[in-house]
């Protein structure tokens, strides 16, 4: 897709990337082709719990957060659908749409609400996708992933007149975070004990770490919290505020990585996150399809 190679080019921002974290080998989740299978069985319904990733049913979730599929349908990430006011924005990881230096978008699609194989709210056309400039430069496969800059915002194209948020809701964004937070990491995880077929979160408290990646001059900083999820789960997001447990919240992060210590980790949204959302807000107001009126 044209305008997707050219989008991080397009954005004027300065992003160092580069070592290895701080804290530890972390390899990117990554998206999953296909369906784990046999897998153990899902632990029931019921609140979420510290470090182990349960399911998340109802509420605007169910509507706004989703299973991104990419690369020609091969790969599935997840993904939500954030506040615009192009009313067409999803947040994701950029790992999911840029990977081994070429971009995944073609004939991508969102499924919002997916679950057993159901498509509540069908599928929506990705237009096209931005990245921070130092994700490229970075050119990070999952093994050596650059955390603290693996972050993306994709567009919809609006269907039959109706634009994804008029239909879907939206998730509230934040682009700042105290140290210490507590959050609600989803996604769709589909490997080891999970199947991808549903919702999935881990709550508790995410700690800013620093993170540095070996191309980079200076060390970024990324969000840490203790959660099991798997390959799938990529591009999820980390939600904040009272109601974040529930599925609805504002996005401070994506799911971008993790170790063998079961934590994952968050690129931490800042000024850059903004700069990225504004460019891909503006472009959908200005080039999207307009949607019907009367």
């Amino acid at each position: 897709m044209a305008a997707a190679a050219i989008a991080a080019a397009a954005v004027a921002v300065v992003l160092t990337v580069a070592d290895d974290p701080a804290t530890g080998q972390v390899a990117g989740l990554g998206s999953v082709a296909g369906q784990a299978t046999a897998p153990s069985p899902p632990r029931e319904d019921g609140p979420l719990l510290r470090g182990q990733a349960g399911p998340v049913v109802g509420g605007l979730s169910a509507s706004s957060v989703g299973v991104l599929v990419v690369d020609g349908g091969r790969h599935q990430c997840s993904a939500a659908v954030v506040a615009s006011r192009s009313r067409r924005l999803l947040v994701t990881a950029a790992h999911c749409v840029w990977l081994d230096g070429a971009w995944r978008v073609d004939g991508a699609y969102f499924v919002p609400g997916w679950a057993s194989g159901e498509e509540p709210y069908g599928r929506w056309t990705v237009d096209t996708a931005y990245v921070p400039p130092a994700w490229p430069q970075a050119n990070s496969p999952i093994e050596d992933v650059a955390a603290h800059v693996d972050y993306a915002f994709v567009s919809l194209l609006p269907r039959d007149g109706v634009l994804p948020e008029q239909v879907l809701g939206a998730q509230g964004i934040r682009w700042s975070t105290t140290d210490s937070v507590e959050v609600a990491a989803l996604g769709y995880p589909a490997v080891g004990g999970y199947d991808g077929q549903s919702l999935r979160g881990c709550s508790g408290p995410a700690v800013v770490e620093p993170f540095s990646h070996r191309s980079a001059t200076e060390p970024g900083e990324v969000l840490a919290l203790s959660c099991d999820m798997t390959q799938g789960a990529s591009g999820g997001p980390w939600l904040v505020g009272p109601d974040a447990a529930a599925g609805r919240g504002q996005v401070v992060g994506v799911v971008s990585g993790g170790d063998d210590t079961a934590t994952l980790v968050s690129p931490r949204f800042g000024p850059a996150a903004k700069t990225i959302y504004d460019a891909a807000d503006s472009a959908a107001e200005q080039f999207g399809p307009a949607p019907a009126t009367g």
